[in-house]
């Protein structure tokens, strides 16, 4: 990275024009909440005022949507096999609104632990848990991926068969 890059990428915003190219070049890489477009802006040293005008106006304009980024991101998430706990974490930690989050996992019509069985078949195939430390261990790994208990015990009951048959 040249000098002039480096000094340009690190410069303080100071006004809307600066802050409006700055949102954009992040906004076309991928979408983000308010909240951490916000903290990146104060981050470059933006004065409040300066970022709250262009953040209302991204809005208003549909550049920015808290509600687009929750559903694309509830989206993404189940289909990387994710349970509902770690994707409420992730969306807390970035700043969306609890409403947000409860609706839009409310509007997903995701049956969790029908997430938690394929995730559990794509992971571990067949192969079932042989002895105590390795059912633990696995359980500890799906915790980890945000399912619950129910959720992770359906997956390893019905790992073998399907579950529409009993």
């Amino acid at each position: 990275m040249t000098m002039s890059k480096r000094s340009k990428a690190s410069r303080a915003i100071q006004t809307q024009g600066d802050a409006r190219s700055y949102l954009f070049d992040l906004l076309a890489r991928r979408d983000y909440p308010r909240a951490q477009l916000a903290q990146k802006l104060t981050q470059r040293e933006c004065p409040p005022e300066v970022a709250a005008k262009v953040l209302d106006q991204f809005e208003a304009d549909g550049y920015l949507s808290d509600q687009r980024f929750v559903e694309s991101q509830v989206r993404q998430r189940f289909e990387q096999g994710q349970g509902r706990r770690k994707i409420e974490f992730e969306l807390r930690q970035k700043g969306v609104s609890n409403h947000l989050i409860e609706e839009a996992l409310g509007a997903a019509e995701v049956e969790f632990k029908q997430v938690a069985l394929d995730y559990y078949r794509r992971r571990y195939g067949e192969a079932v848990a042989e002895d105590q430390k390795e059912r633990a261990k696995r359980m500890r790994h799906m915790a980890g991926r945000g399912f619950g208990f129910d959720e992770i015990n359906y997956a390893m009951r019905y790992q073998l068969e399907d579950p529409e048959e009993f």
